[in-house]
């Protein structure tokens, strides 16, 4: 740790100022009104034509035009990213197919099914959101397939946390609106106040792009000014717990999820402070 400075406790020296000779106050008095003028567009009289020579006289159209650097945007290196033309938007059921190709990016043990991916994407696709990569287009070729790069998949409890439950299949989930088991409901609840995170996935070879921080954010921020849920959920690894830490989402210790061996902490991101 740095000392600190010491200070120097002996009264500063005040050096002697002379005033300046009468006939300078009128070259003072005469360069401050032409500093004011200079400001506007004035007609110059012919008494500024005579430049006292002890003064220089400055062509003010060779100066730098500084303002400029000031007036244009700044410059941002292109990223990874942006070399994606990413855009987001919700998910359907058509989108099935390729959030299974997505979901490959997680050992198989702890993968969303696509009968999981059916049953989400159909009583909560608002839940959902995607980020899609545009090919550029090229002459005479057909206009190019969207690419989906990542996805986030969620459903509803009324837990504050993501629960075993809460990510079952129910098994008649097309006949039943609701389905319990032992008194409990289990899936997606219409009702719950909050979101349960499922899955955010992201390409393999579009990690590192910060392809899944970007559409996590931009998911947060959907759901927070929709004013749809009090909570998002999310259950992670340890290592990754820093990463959901930066997007705002606090430890809460342990998760009782055993879902795929377990093993997980339980990430929440309240949007409400609670009234105690």
């Amino acid at each position: 740790m740095n000392e600190p400075a010491e200070f120097n406790d002996a009264a500063p020296q005040v050096e002697e100022l002379s005033l300046p000779p009468e006939h300078d106050y009128s070259r003072l008095s005469e360069r401050a009104a032409f500093t004011i003028d200079a400001g506007m567009q004035l007609e110059e009289s012919e008494e500024d034509e005579e430049i006292d020579e002890d003064y220089v006289a400055v062509d003010n159209d060779d100066m730098n035009d500084l303002s400029y650097w000031f007036r244009r945007p700044p410059v941002r290196q292109r990223t990874k990213l942006d070399e994606l033309y990413p855009f987001v938007q919700v998910l359907t059921l058509s989108n099935v197919e390729d959030c299974v190709i997505v979901e490959s990016a997680f050992p198989e043990h702890e993968r969303c099914s696509e009968e999981k991916f059916k049953y989400r994407l159909t009583k909560c696709p608002e839940l959902s959101l995607g980020m899609f990569t545009l090919p550029l287009m090229k002459e005479g070729q057909p206009k190019p397939r969207p690419t989906l790069v990542a996805h986030v998949i969620a459903t509803r409890t009324s837990a504050s946390r993501v629960t075993d439950r809460s990510m079952q299949l129910p098994p008649n989930w097309q006949s039943e609106r609701l389905s319990f088991e032992k008194d409990q409901p289990i899936g997606h609840e219409e009702s719950g106040g909050t979101v349960c995170i499922h899955s955010l996935a992201v390409l393999p070879e579009h990690q590192g792009k910060q392809v899944g921080s970007t559409l996590m954010k931009s998911y947060i921020q959907r759901i927070r000014e929709a004013m749809i849920a009090d909570r998002l959920a999310i259950i992670a690894h340890d290592h990754l717990i820093p990463f959901y830490e930066s997007l705002g989402f606090e430890n809460k210790g342990p998760s009782a999820c055993q879902f795929g061996g377990g093993g997980w902490f339980d990430m929440v991101s309240s949007f409400f402070l609670a009234v105690h």
